[in-house]
């Protein structure tokens, strides 16, 4: 004869323990770092915007946390470094030209285009990679006020790595150098370019 399981007292059924709780915890966390990811690139997008705006004090508090460490390579000469989201604003600041029309057409214009670009956790922390390309006017109009070609144009190999500061995700590292060579099309920087008047 084969004996039934006896059942607990007061007759309840046994249940299983509830595996619910870990999809959940898992489902959160993919949706936590979509979110991260989400915010990282508006920050990386706002920094081309804000540059290409003239909005340096803006861009300083929008993008870099206050002790970003930030190094360009892309210009001739040494590369820059900056010690902070001060010094890198200060240093953007007194390159900028007045404001108004008639100095706008006289002055640098840059514009920047970026490819999506790919972010890496395995570290344990946010690093970015992608591209920029940017387009350099020493001045965007003729003096009769026709539209100028780009001057030069360069792209950039841009990598970040982002902390979470006051609630944004912002710059914490940046080192952008050549993809390539220096000047990627037209003329090398600070011989313009000839165009009609």
């Amino acid at each position: 004869m084969h004996s039934t399981p006896s059942k607990p007292a007061g007759g309840a059924t046994p249940t299983r323990p509830s595996t619910s709780a870990a999809p959940a915890a898992e489902l959160s966390a993919v949706l936590d770092r979509l979110a991260a990811d989400s915010a990282i690139r508006r920050t990386y997008f706002h920094f081309f915007r804000l540059s290409d705006l003239a909005q340096y004090e803006r861009l300083g508090q929008r993008c870099f946390t206050a002790d970003a460490s930030i190094q360009y390579r892309v210009m001739p000469g040494p590369p820059q470094r900056f010690a902070g989201r001060d010094e890198f604003v200060a240093f953007m600041v007194a390159g900028r030209p007045p404001g108004g029309a008639a100095f706008r057409l006289a002055s640098p214009t840059v514009a920047h285009t970026s490819a999506p670009a790919d972010i890496d956790w395995s570290s344990g922390e946010p690093r970015l990679t992608g591209y920029a390309t940017v387009w350099h006017w020493a001045a965007t109009r003729t003096v009769s006020g026709r539209h100028r070609p780009a001057d030069w144009t360069t792209i950039g190999l841009v990598e970040d790595t982002y902390r979470q500061d006051g609630g944004q995700w912002l710059i914490a590292r940046r080192r952008v150098s050549p993809a390539a060579g220096l000047v990627a099309t037209g003329a090398a920087p600070g011989g313009g370019r000839r165009t009609d008047r």
